[in-house]
């Protein structure tokens, strides 16, 4: 099947799941979908890193997942931030759809990655 239709198949997943979180409220869904959502999310990471890997020269394999780690924590720095910004000026619910927003970007970002000799 290849990584780049697993990922993108999840993040498009995730981006659905943020959209029915905004839609559930305070509900008992709500908690259900925070745990398909991190289903998809976790489910996601080995593949990317596979993907990285697989991707880049043997002898750069260490220095690639190092900037991986590195471009996640910084997303994992300023992703609360910005979230808490869009929160304050247009409400929580627009948070979700913002989240969801980021995730089918990023999932456009992905069906653009140009294919690999695997994928060809």
């Amino acid at each position: 099947m290849g990584r780049r239709q697993i990922l993108m198949g999840s993040m498009l997943s995730v981006a659905v799941v943020l959209a029915g979180m905004a839609f559930a409220g305070g509900s008992p869904l709500f908690i259900a979908l925070i745990a398909v959502l991190g289903f998809f999310l976790y489910a996601a990471r080995p593949v990317i890193q596979a993907w990285l890997l697989e991707s880049t020269p043997k002898n750069m394999g260490g220095s690639s997942i190092g900037m991986l780690f590195g471009a996640q924590a910084v997303g994992a720095a300023i992703g609360p931030l910005a979230a808490g910004m869009v929160a304050d000026r247009y409400g929580l619910l627009a948070t979700f759809y913002f989240l969801a927003a980021t995730i089918v970007v990023a999932n456009l970002l992905v069906f653009w990655t140009p294919k690999t000799t695997h994928e060809v």
